[in-house]
């Protein structure tokens, strides 16, 4: 993409909204469900070790909001999309149709194609927004949680360096995750809200206002989990401290599960591209990934009959003999 800095959105239209006329997550209130006694013997160490602590700074910097994107103006929104950015869905319908012609031009003649995980910048066009980033979210399987996972989490992280990278300090972001690709609601709003603290832990002087940008099937799920990750209070910190789960994510909120980081003894592509490691970390595989979307698992079908019927892999990629030895642990 040509990076047309300095410039006024095109096309500005009547019906746009300012971030700074939205509600902050720090200036919100506890639900009456979070206001409740809390047993200071069962949560107080939980507490002090919460690994998501109280910061009214960052809290200022968050927003969720259900809203139309498209009439955000903001210096970027996300468009969650597939590998060959054809995606049709309401996010998408709506941002296409409100940035013109001149959007799908400049897929099709310069950007062409974003593999699973990775992120591509386009012009915002006549949209509010400055600059539009893409990205394609992955399917689901079960039986490749571990990759599915790890490949979200690189898509709200990519997303987010991107921004920093083009000196961006507005951005919204909307739910890249999708039931479309069968991946659970839930689960993927842990990742998206553990990976953004995360990264405003690191960068938060990077950003000014992120937007959660949901639409109304999401919004209680946000709702329920973003005291989680940014508690608005020491009480509500206290209140929440037991109900996090197993994965808290690592230092960027990536994925991370004592029982997926599995021991390969029996395979020789393994031991040939790794002699000198005894095990291998999945999520370590799929952090250093150059193309996430070259794995197995962004090709994965939804119907898990019909890939019991098709047998074999059509080819050998260490990757996914991992995630097959990974299934035989889990089964075993």
């Amino acid at each position: 993409m040509r990076i047309k800095m300095n410039q006024e959105p095109l096309g500005v239209a009547a019906d746009v909204v300012y971030p700074q006329t939205l509600l902050r997550w720090g200036d919100s209130h506890p639900s009456n469900y979070l206001t409740g006694y809390v047993s200071p013997d069962e949560d107080t160490q939980k507490s002090l070790n919460y690994p998501f602590p109280y910061d009214s700074e960052i809290n200022h910097k968050v927003v969720l909001w259900a809203g139309d994107i498209a009439s955000l103006q903001v210096d970027a929104i996300v468009n969650a999309t597939n590998e060959s950015m054809s995606d049709s869905n309401p996010v998408s319908d709506r941002i296409f149709q409100r940035a013109g012609p001149g959007l799908k031009e400049e897929i099709a003649f310069e950007v062409k194609e974003c593999k699973t995980g990775e992120v591509r910048v386009t012009q915002g066009h006549a949209l509010p927004a400055r600059y539009i980033i893409h990205t394609a979210g992955p399917k689901y399987n079960i039986k490749y949680q571990s990759a599915s996972e790890n490949a979200l989490h690189t898509c709200y992280r990519n997303v987010l360096q991107k921004a920093k990278e083009l000196g961006l300090h507005t951005i919204a972001i909307c739910v890249i995750n999708s039931v479309k690709r069968n991946y659970p609601p839930e689960e993927g709003a842990h990742i998206a809200l553990r990976t953004v603290r995360r990264f405003l832990d690191k960068h938060g002087s990077s950003l000014d206002t992120v937007i959660f940008c949901v639409g109304n099937a999401d919004l209680a799920i946000y709702e329920a989990l973003l005291p989680l990750y940014f508690p608005r209070s020491k009480r509500e910190q206290r209140t929440v401290a037991g109900q996090l789960p197993d994965d808290v994510g690592g230092p960027d909120g990536e994925p991370v599960m004592p029982d997926r980081q599995i021991r390969i003894i029996d395979n020789p592509q393994h031991a040939a591209l790794h002699p000198d490691e005894e095990s291998i970390d999945l999520s370590a595989q799929l952090e250093t990934s150059i193309n996430v979307g070259d794995h197995a698992f962004s090709q994965m079908q939804g119907d898990l009959d019909q890939q019991r019927l098709l047998g074999e892999r059509p080819y050998n990629d260490p990757l996914a003999d991992i995630m097959v030895k990974e299934i035989q642990h889990q089964e075993r």
